[in-house]
């Protein structure tokens, strides 16, 4: 089995609309009232319909002005490896689910080795040696089964843990983004194309990268302090 890796669950940008194009066109100002002497006399009744309704016409909607904006794509699969955040986060739990996922890949080198001793071997075993292989094995196969998934579970749970405030940073940042640069719509590859809904797109319309450093800049990372060099033998 190899080691674990904490796949970032990909992650919904937010790319919301520019402040314009949430904003709907105003409706023009009334025009001003004429003098007393000059208005007109009142307008007759609207007809009245059948049933004894007043018959009216139906009032003009203003339809909502289009955004005018550029249009962009981000591939958030790359993240993981590229957002420093997300990078110190995936380190840290490696590091912490590592003694458990040696102890699921040690268990799978011991069941693995005693299949090729059963394979290999079997028909110089006696059928008591043999059958009490065979139980140590299905025995074997049911613990490396259950101490999988409990891994697989629990490092689940800490990387949700871990990763909710970061996905939470990355959506307002998405939005301040867009709005920087006139974005209008923010496309993410990770599932566009294998969903099938961008069949193609300029290269020159991707923004990961440029995105990913606004980011890091925006939220460094501390990086660790180097370790102290060893002073030569015979010096205090």
């Amino acid at each position: 089995m190899k080691p674990i890796r904490f796949v970032l669950a990909t992650i919904a940008v937010a790319a919301s609309s520019v402040a314009a194009a949430a904003q709907q066109q105003q409706p023009p100002p009334r025009p001003a009232q004429p003098p007393a002497s000059q208005q007109q006399s009142p307008a007759r009744p609207s007809p009245v319909a059948p049933g004894g309704q007043t018959a009216t016409k139906p009032a003009a909607t203003t339809p909502a002005a289009l955004p005018k904006g550029k249009i962009a794509v981000i591939n958030t699969a790359v993240f993981q490896d590229k957002v420093a955040e997300f990078k110190q986060k995936i380190d840290a739990l490696n590091r912490q689910f590592e003694p458990r996922v040696k102890e699921v890949q040690t268990l799978a080198d011991k069941i693995t080795a005693l299949e090729n001793t059963l394979k290999t071997n079997g028909n110089l075993l006696s059928a008591s040696k043999v059958a009490e292989q065979t139980e140590q094995l299905e025995a074997m196969k049911k613990e490396y089964q259950r101490k999988g998934e409990d891994l697989q579970a629990d490092a689940g749970r800490a990387r949700d843990k871990a990763f909710e405030p970061i996905s939470a940073k990355l959506g307002k940042f998405a939005e301040d983004y867009t709005a920087k640069h006139g974005i209008v719509l923010l496309v993410d590859l990770a599932n566009a194309i294998q969903s099938g809904t961008v069949l193609w797109y300029d290269a020159r319309a991707d923004v990961t990268q440029d995105f990913v450093n606004e980011y890091n800049k925006a939220n460094p990372v501390p990086t660790a302090a180097a370790p102290p060099a060893a002073k030569p033998t015979g010096q205090k």
